[in-house]
């Protein structure tokens, strides 16, 4: 079965090569004029939604939606030059579950995620920080991935408590406040199984974020 987590990386190592020239790149001219479209997956139980920003592209994986600012940036080893967010349900059956009722599961099984070079390599990582996300209990950890690039990871209970949703968020790191500043927007129009999930949980997160140092 495919490690989600693991698999995320991958896909972001190989678009986010060192950044050269980042810096001075120019995103796509949005057409406002047209209807912005929804992205959907499902699969098993559950089904992810979220609104497309204007000129972004949109592409499905096994596990959930990838939201690619920079329009014709998912070649492999095409540099990273602007946000690249992946909402996806990892498989469950890789991480152990707590025994205890009273323990935050997204916070738990993060916890083992950041402990496991199999999942992280060797970006420079935080601990996972614990929260309340919409009465669901929830964790994140930032990462310096040392290629340019810096990741904020958002996990939260899914709503049948079974399982996880996750948000992955990338950007280049001379744009590392984007992640803090655009992501409460970017994702309030994310539902779950139909639910939309309230992201003011989002807006009350530290700011700025403090990646981890090279």
């Amino acid at each position: 079965m495919p490690n989600w987590f693991l698999v995320v990386l991958i896909v972001v190592a190989a678009l986010c090569q060192a950044c050269a020239g980042s810096k001075n790149s120019i995103g796509p001219i949005a057409d406002k004029t047209k209807e912005q479209e929804w992205a959907d997956h499902s699969e098993g139980e559950y089904a992810l939604r979220i609104l497309v920003p204007y000129g972004w592209e949109t592409y499905n994986t096994d596990a959930g939606i990838v939201l690619n600012e920079m329009i014709g940036a998912n070649a492999p080893d095409t540099p990273l030059h602007g946000l690249l967010i992946h909402v996806f349900v990892p498989d469950a059956r890789q991480f152990r579950w707590p025994d205890e009722t009273d323990v935050n599961l997204a916070w738990y099984i993060l916890k083992q995620v950041v402990h496991n070079p199999d999942y992280v390599g060797n970006a420079r990582i935080s601990e996972p920080v614990a929260f309340d996300w919409d009465h669901h209990e929830a964790a994140y950890y930032l990462l310096n991935n040392l290629d340019g690039t810096v990741t904020m990871l958002l996990a939260m209970e899914m709503p049948n408590g079974r399982s996880l949703v996750v948000c992955h968020i990338s950007v280049p790191d001379d744009q590392t406040h984007r992640i803090r500043q655009e992501m409460p927007d970017l994702l309030a129009t994310l539902t779950i199984d139909g639910q939309q999930i309230d992201v003011s949980a989002l807006r009350s997160l530290p700011d700025p974020l403090v990646f981890p140092e090279k």
